[in-house]
């Protein structure tokens, strides 16, 4: 099995995450938990080192420092989290450089979108109009509560004709931020009925990068959710491969040749 980064803040949260890649035969001893307060003093270029593929999950949002955009008046930012965004931003970093598996869901697709150059309606309602994607769980929606379907781009990419063969895509939704400005060399994949990227992935063939708006961690029951898993296991498991491959053949000592 690869082995795996799973990035977070909080412990009450990663459980469905876990649950969803064991579903795919990822146990916990395969999977590194990175949070702010295990990676402070760790070396995270080593880490994606021996890693095969990085989750990045839901959460806090992102400092609109990031994007180089001031705080705007009226926007109410959930638990914004500095050491969270400088660890992701170190991992995918990292990740970029080795070519590394990377999914991101939720705030993880805000996070890789920032990452490459992009920028985020700080508040979807607000600046946007667009309403029914904050579904959260403590205005009384369930986790797996569909709120809306996505719709598949016109575009080639592999992620959209996965996404396709499920067409019309039902998902959950939790952010009241998104996608205002795409990073470079990002796709958009699919889009909410209101225009809200919901998928993206890049456009190379040089490095393997999905990212979600919705929560399939929560979905896994349904196969087009669950297969988003699988499918970023699956490139884990190759990439895993060719790090072996790659690896330097250590010689035996010569008494073990005689």
């Amino acid at each position: 099995m690869p082995k795996l980064i799973v990035a977070y803040a909080r412990e009450k949260r990663v459980a469905p995450y876990l649950e969803a890649l064991a579903l795919c035969g990822v146990g916990e001893e395969e999977i590194y938990l990175a949070t702010p307060g295990r990676t402070n003093e760790v070396d995270l270029s080593g880490v994606v080192a021996e890693a095969d593929g990085l989750l990045l999950t839901g959460g806090a949002d992102l400092q609109p420092c990031l994007y180089h955009q001031p705080r705007l008046p009226g926007v109410e930012l959930d638990d914004p989290n500095a050491e969270r965004d400088q660890m992701e931003w170190d991992l995918l970093h990292h990740a970029r450089a080795r070519a590394l598996p990377v999914f991101g869901i939720c705030r993880g697709l805000q996070m890789i979108d920032v990452f490459l150059g992009g920028s985020l309606w700080q508040d979807l309602a607000l600046q946007h109009g667009a309403s029914g994607h904050d579904c959260f769980v403590d205005r009384g929606w369930a986790l797996d509560h569909v709120a809306h379907t996505v719709a598949v781009g016109a575009t080639a990419h592999p992620f959209a004709a996965r996404l396709a063969r499920h067409a019309p895509l039902e998902v959950n939704s939790r952010h009241h931020q998104g996608v205002l400005q795409l990073g470079a060399g990002l796709v958009p994949v699919a889009r909410a009925p209101d225009g809200t990227v919901e998928a993206l992935a890049w456009a190379g063939e040089d490095w393997w990068l999905r990212a979600v708006q919705w929560h399939p961690e929560n979905l896994v029951a349904h196969p087009a959710h669950r297969e988003l898993f699988a499918d970023f296991v699956e490139e884990a498991e190759r990439a895993r491969a060719a790090r072996r491959a790659a690896a330097p053949v250590t010689p035996e000592p010569e008494e073990a040749r005689r």
